[in-house]
């Protein structure tokens, strides 16, 4: 599935980068992906919940040299 979207946000500051993050993730339609650069583990902590128990989206997460690379697909409509 290609990458509908990328930000990063790498360096916002919390929790302005997680609202823009949701923002982004909020303009997808059902099955679209947005790929997402993160500096933070604790951010990449709080979009993994965000995104996967309160919002039902699948994400998945890479470690890069020196941030994360998250991609998020927008499965349930919302």
């Amino acid at each position: 599935m290609p990458i509908n979207r990328n930000i990063d946000i790498r360096e916002i500051a919390w929790p302005i980068c997680v609202l823009n993050c949701k923002k982004e993730v909020s303009r997808l339609k059902k099955g679209e992906q947005i790929e997402v650069l993160v500096k933070d583990i604790d951010v990449v902590n709080n979009l993994v919940t965000l995104m996967e128990q309160l919002l039902g989206h699948k994400i998945e997460k890479l470690k890069e040299n020196n941030h994360y690379r998250l991609i998020i697909k927008k499965d349930n409509g919302n």
